[in-house]
């Protein structure tokens, strides 16, 4: 029992942690309105992203974000990358799409954001295919209401090295 309680403390304080990944990475620009970006779907953003062997190039979107697509378990899926999140975050629906069963019963409000409250529950990725990287077995949480999926730490450290240059991220592998 003991190491049941110790255990979901370890997740709530994890998860506690998350609530700075709705806030953006870079400041918006001129783009307008956060809350609109914030609801913006993947395809209103345009992803520009190449590969090198050594590594992956994004640049910066319109918003002043940086987007990628990614395959998690073999499904194509659409991420805003936030270097400030701890954890990769998902949509319900990019969730269900990937085969993450979602009860909506099990969210509880376990995020601060800067809007309130997040409620989410915390899941498990099998697999997340980025570039030429391949990663299992990611940490992840589920957040309702949430516009767009998120790549966190729970991913970006696994991959490597990431830098900002300019408009650009590069993402290198690790060695």
């Amino acid at each position: 029992m003991r190491q049941l309680v110790v255990f979901a403390f370890g997740i709530v304080a994890a998860l506690l942690l998350v609530g700075q990944f709705l806030a953006p990475v870079h400041p918006l620009s001129g783009a307008g309105d956060p809350a609109a970006l914030a609801s913006a779907s993947p395809s209103d953003v345009p992803v520009h992203t190449s590969f090198a062997p050594e590594a992956m190039v994004l640049q910066r979107d319109r918003t002043g974000q940086f987007h990628l697509s990614a395959r998690v378990n073999g499904e194509a899926t659409q991420f805003l990358v936030d270097t400030g999140a701890d954890t990769v975050a998902l949509t319900t629906a990019d969730a269900e799409r990937v085969g993450i069963h979602v009860d909506p019963a099990s969210f509880q409000p376990i995020l601060r954001t800067a809007s309130g409250e997040g409620w989410g529950t915390v899941a498990q990725i099998d697999r997340i295919e980025i570039g030429n990287a391949e990663l299992r077995n990611i940490g992840a949480v589920v957040v309702k209401d949430l516009g767009v999926s998120l790549l966190g730490q729970s991913a970006l450290a696994r991959l490597g090295k990431v830098e900002l240059r300019g408009d650009t991220m590069v993402l290198e592998p690790a060695n």
